[in-house]
């Protein structure tokens, strides 16, 4: 994950976010952050990963498989 946010050139993480119930959290923390679009890594039962683009607030979002996230390179 590191790779890919030194690609972004205004990239700005954040911690987790418990979004099982509400995803709308997500639009208040790109609002509170000034951006106006959103890459969000979801990891479903420790076994799936989805990756969503989306612009923030309004939309449109995408829903990405990750099906080969093993041949990453791990960081130390």
């Amino acid at each position: 994950m590191l790779d890919l946010a030194q690609l972004l050139p205004h990239c700005k993480r954040d911690a987790k976010l418990d979004t099982k119930t509400d995803r709308g959290v997500i639009n208040e923390v790109a609002d509170m952050k000034g951006c106006s679009s959103v890459l969000f890594f979801e990891a479903r039962k420790r076994k799936d990963l989805y990756i969503w683009l989306a612009r923030a607030p309004d939309g449109p979002s995408v829903k990405f498989h990750c099906a080969n996230g093993g041949c990453l390179q791990p960081h130390a």
